[in-house]
């Protein structure tokens, strides 16, 4: 093999990128996506001096067409600001994205970086299982009496707030689990979209400790997920692992210990949960979602064609001032999309999901079958995902939306390998030569 120089290799970039997958979703909301920022000028730096650019894909072109509506929808928003940064932020979470769909450009890169998933939501949903566990250890024994604080950085996020000119809101979840996020149902989402990565590694790694490690960290997930208390989280949960159990006998074999789990777990956790919560509180719950869907309807048939404008706050004084109602959004990615957006927003949506769902198709079908396992597992994140989102906003946080496009990136590098279309760093196409030969 010829000598390589460092520009003409990307592993250097591969291993940051597998730390910004592995790392950042640990750190608080504010600090996560400057990994993201930070990696992308020396991903796009390495880039240009390699002699390649980095590719949109139709999934990225549709993508960007939304951002760019949400920046615009500040406009007309009545929190012109805000809204604009919204779209902002989305774009930058969007290089998250780039860098996968470009970097990920071989197989077994791409289950590194499943395995760097993998890690981030065991390491979730242990600092999850742990917070639920010390609570309830501390609320119901009297020779237990230590909490861990739940979110993980409550109190250092209500010092810094302080310190900020503007309010934001710093709740804590005693009795659900949070570990590193800022609410139950963003950090249910996040494992919800990781479990069929958990699943494939344990599955189809060829490596026994990569295996292991997998299947450790599907069972921290699944049990991260338990520890949240969310109830649309457990139909999303389990909607995701039928997917996979329906897929192949070999994954249902292999995923009958975790189905016995959630069998065992989830009437469990709930009457943990119902015992913990006041009289009512379920009921109370479920009634003021309700009244939120009702109302975002309204909103959406008041302001049909642009919507409100990009982010929450539109409809958060709306719920203020009409209902008294302290809620942020509407409960539902679907009609915060239509409310935000209008039917702009909704028309741009339902767009990116046939591309996306065109191109899991092509995943499942092209390459002879070699990557149809990856289009399974895909397709179960984004089932996952899409039961959450009838329940929940599921793209509030900067988090939650470095995951999913992520998710995505994943989903656009694999399309480029099983149509043979990836862009090849020189020190992988000298081995390749060596391979041949």
């Amino acid at each position: 093999m010829s000598e390589i120089s460092r520009a003409q290799t990307d592993k250097p970039l591969f291993v940051l990128l597998l730390i910004t997958l592995s790392v950042s979703f640990i750190f608080p909301e504010y600090i996560a996506p400057l990994f993201v920022f930070f990696l992308y000028i020396y991903f796009i730096i390495h880039f240009k001096k390699t002699g390649r650019n980095a590719k949109l894909g139709d999934l990225g072109k549709a993508l960007l067409t939304y951002m760019c509506y949400m920046v615009i929808s500040g406009i007309w928003s009545k929190t012109h600001i805000l809204s604009s940064l919204i779209g902002l932020l989305w774009m930058g979470c969007f290089l998250g994205f780039l860098m996968v769909a470009n970097a990920v450009n071989t197989e077994d890169k791409l289950k590194n970086a499943m395995t760097a998933i993998n890690i981030s939501a065991g390491v979730t949903g242990l600092i999850g299982i742990a917070e639920f566990v010390t609570y309830n250890l501390t609320h119901h024994t009297k020779w237990f009496n230590f909490i861990i604080a739940n979110p993980l950085y409550y109190k250092f996020n209500d010092k810094l707030f302080g310190l900020l000119p503007f309010d934001i809101v710093n709740n804590v979840y005693p009795s659900r689990a949070t570990a590193t996020f800022d609410n139950p149902l963003i950090m249910a989402t996040f494992l919800v979209m990781c479990t069929p990565f958990c699943a494939f590694g344990m599955i189809y790694f060829s490596h026994k400790k990569s295996r292991v490690i997998s299947a450790f960290c599907l069972l921290l997930t699944i049990g991260g997920v338990l520890c949240t208390e969310s109830r649309g989280a457990y139909v999303a949960i389990a909607l995701t692992v039928l997917t996979l159990l329906l897929s192949s006998k070999k994954i249902f074999r292999k995923m009958i210990p975790f189905i016995l789990i959630l069998a065992v777990g989830l009437p469990a956790i709930l009457f943990i949960r119902f015992k913990n919560s006041p009289p009512g509180d379920l009921q109370i719950s479920n009634g003021s979602r309700l009244a939120i869907w009702k109302k975002c309807a309204e909103i959406f048939l008041k302001h049909p064609i642009f919507g409100l404008g990009a982010g929450t706050e539109n409809i958060h004084q709306i719920m203020l001032k009409e209902m008294n109602m302290d809620r942020a959004h509407a409960h539902n990615l679907i009609l915060q999309i239509a409310v935000a957006g209008g039917l702009i927003g909704l028309a741009i949506a339902v767009y990116i999901a046939y591309v996306l769902i065109k191109n899991l198709v092509f995943i499942f079908k092209g390459g002879e079958g070699k990557f149809r396992s990856y289009a399974i597992v895909y397709t179960s994140a984004f089932v996952g995902f899409t039961a959450m989102s009838m329940f929940e906003h599921t793209l509030q946080s900067p988090k939650e939306i470095m995951m999913f496009f992520f998710l995505l990136g994943f989903v656009e590098a694999t399309l480029r390998m099983a149509k043979n279309n990836v862009q090849i760093a020189q020190d992988e196409k000298e081995f390749q030569k060596t391979a041949v030969r």
